[in-house]
Parts: C-alpha cells; sequence; structure tokens
C-alpha cells in the first residue's frame, strides 16, 4: 500500500476513533491498582498484593484504568487519614496515590485514563466521605468531567472526540458507599455527587476482572472478551 494510502486510511481510522462514545472503549487496567503499596511483612500479603509496579509505572506501561479500593478512619475528619487497602490490609495514603496519578497526567495532558474509586472496608466518617470527594475534584480540577445538566455534558453520549475538545482527561467513578451519605443535614446522593465533584456511578463502565496471574490466560481471555463484544456491537 502506498504511503499517501496509509496515510488516508490512518486519518480515517483515527476520525472514527473519535466518534466512538466513551463506553464503545476496551482499554487496559488493573486491578486494586495500588495494591502494591500494602507491606510485604502485613500478614496474608501475599493474596493481597495484586500488582508488583507503582500505580505511576502502570500507567507508563499503558493501563488506563485504574481501580483504587480506599478505606478509613471513622474516628477522624481528616483525608490525610483515608488510604488505599485490599481487604483488610491497609497500604499507602489516598492522597498520596490520587497526586501520583495527577502528577502522571501533568506529564502527558494528551493520555486519557478512567479512575474508579472503591470504597471497601474500614469505615470512613461521612466527613472524610466528603473530603475525598473534594479532593478528587480539586486535584484534576478542570481535567474532571462534571455532569451539565444544561450543557454539553452528558456522559453516557460522551465521544473521546468531546473529551480531546474540551481537553478534559480523566473520568472519575465511585462506588454506591462512596457516593451516598448525609453530613450536617445534607443527603449526598449519586446525581449530587457527579454534578458537584465529578464523580460519576461505577456502573458507567464495566470493569471486566479475568481473575488469572497467567500472562497466556489473560491475553486469551481478552481476545476472547474482545470477540464477544464485537459480535454483540452493530457498530463493530
Amino acid at each position: 500500500m502506498k504511503r499517501q494510502q496509509l496515510l488516508t486510511k490512518a486519518k480515517i481510522s483515527s476520525q472514527l476513533l473519535f466518534c466512538l462514545t466513551i463506553q464503545d472503549l476496551v482499554m487496559p487496567g488493573s486491578h486494586d491498582s495500588a495494591s502494591v503499596t500494602i507491606s510485604n511483612w502485613a500478614p496474608f500479603s501475599a493474596v493481597g498484593l495484586c500488582q508488583n509496579v507503582s500505580v505511576n509505572e502502570q500507567l507508563q506501561r499503558g493501563a488506563r484504568y485504574l481501580d483504587l479500593r480506599v478505606g478509613g478512619n471513622k474516628k477522624s475528619t481528616l483525608v490525610d487519614d483515608t488510604f488505599i487497602c485490599h481487604g483488610f490490609l491497609k497500604g499507602a495514603s489516598f492522597p498520596d496515590i490520587i497526586e501520583e496519578v495527577h502528577k502522571f497526567l501533568r506529564y502527558n495532558p494528551r493520555e486519557f485514563i478512567v479512575l474508579e474509586v472503591i470504597y471497601q472496608k474500614h469505615e470512613m466518617s461521612p466527613e472524610q466521605q466528603l473530603c475525598a470527594l473534594q479532593l478528587l475534584s480539586s486535584t484534576f480540577d478542570q481535567k474532571v468531567t462534571h455532569d451539565d445538566l444544561n450543557g454539553w455534558f452528558k456522559l453516557n453520549d460522551l465521544t473521546l472526540g468531546q473529551l480531546k475538545k474540551s481537553e478534559k482527561n480523566i473520568i472519575v467513578l465511585v462506588n454506591d458507599r462512596m457516593g451516598q451519605f448525609s453530613l450536617n443535614g445534607t443527603q449526598y446522593g449519586s446525581d449530587t455527587v457527579a454534578r458537584e465533584f465529578g464523580c460519576h456511578h461505577h456502573n458507567f463502565m464495566k470493569n471486566k476482572w479475568h481473575n488469572t496471574a497467567n500472562a497466556q490466560t489473560l491475553l486469551e481471555s481478552n481476545e476472547s472478551f474482545l470477540e464477544r463484544t464485537c459480535n454483540n456491537c452493530d457498530k463493530f
């Protein structure tokens, strides 16, 4: 194929890609992404450590969907007392990991990632939950996507092209437990959290867990998943 034909084909492919909604995309990700910060000396850490490289290194290697599990101390109101966890195992400070993600995006502004934050074990106080959401919103600031009921942004219809045009490069997802709480007479729910903090319900995207540490099995499982996805989608 001649060079001009290759360039034309590449341009068309790029245009088609930017027309895809975010929900149409399949991207590489990691399970319990920050579990590498759990101490090797912690009891049962062997089953809690799902990754052996840092969150930044995972991003550098191509991961674009991060799965963070977070917990806290219900006696504290400080976001600095929130941390990464996997079950009862504790890892690094949650704010430190968020800053690690922010640093990657700051140095790679054209990259796009999905950050899923799951409130799991270790009960947080409502004040901590609010502070954690405020941390996510303030850290990523204008780069995070907020639900705009009167404007252009509707998450379910969002395309990669719209993200690029609006200079957004991160979608933050949270589970029900993280996004629903009451504080000082104010009830927070999925719609409020999406609108005020840019943190959307995590059911928006499917986080596929292949449950294997074998590279060949993981590859085959991904290929099988992609084949089923393509067969069930008229666009492909």
